[in-house]
């Protein structure tokens, strides 16, 4: 009987010293892998964290560089732009542009002697003379056109042309300048010429008179 229950409190006695050592064990176990957990959780926040603060850091940079290129390319379309209201001394030295002045000139002359002329001889009259004058008047007033065009060719800041661009405008307005000249002196020259052959009728009829006697 004593034999029995020294047994039963010997192997009782080891279960309790077999679970107390257990029960320790487990306990800071689960502590520690509780740690680790939280240790990973924030490790893994922090990661996340600086993920987010580079994403930020690419996008911003990403921004900036768009915004610098379009800033460049903005000033320099700017820069091109403003180029094209200037006047480069190419187009400025170009004898085209005195040469429309000089024809604008001679084109006001032929006719303003014409007119003169026929309006002294008086061998024109008044609906041909009127005539006469309103073509010189629209031709005029078409020169002057060319001449305002010229000078927004000529004048910086008018107009956004390139030189090549200018220079073609010089060389239209050029012959459109020439060709009204032309057409001044062959108009003039008409008008001339009918003056004249009336002189010459005139001259005829009174050299008849005299021939005849006739009054």
């Amino acid at each position: 009987m004593m034999k029995t229950t020294f047994l039963f409190f010997l192997f009782t006695s080891l279960a309790v010293s077999r679970a107390n050592a257990q029960f320790p064990g487990g306990f800071f176990s689960q502590q520690a892998a509780k740690k680790r957990l939280m240790l990973e959780q924030i490790a893994g926040i922090g990661l996340y964290l600086q993920g987010i603060n580079g994403g930020y850091q690419i996008a911003d940079k990403g921004l900036k560089a768009a915004r610098d290129l379009k800033n460049g390319t903005f000033g320099f379309h700017t820069a091109y732009f403003n180029s094209l209201t200037e006047v480069s001394a190419v187009v400025q030295s170009d004898p085209k542009g005195k040469m429309i002045y000089d024809l604008h000139r001679q084109l006001a002359r032929i006719f303003d002697r014409e007119v003169a002329w026929q309006q002294k001889e008086k061998l024109l009259n008044e609906g041909e003379l009127a005539y006469l004058r309103s073509v010189y008047a629209n031709l005029l007033k078409r020169s002057k056109e060319d001449l305002d065009a010229l000078e927004a060719v000529l004048t910086p800041g008018k107009l956004e042309l390139t030189d090549q661009q200018r220079l073609e405008r010089l060389d239209s307005l050029h012959k459109r300048m020439r060709d009204k000249y032309a057409f001044a002196g062959y108009f003039t020259a008409k008008c001339r010429k009918l003056a004249m052959a009336r002189i010459k009728a005139n001259q005829e009829k009174e050299q008849l008179r005299k021939l005849y006697g006739i009054n």
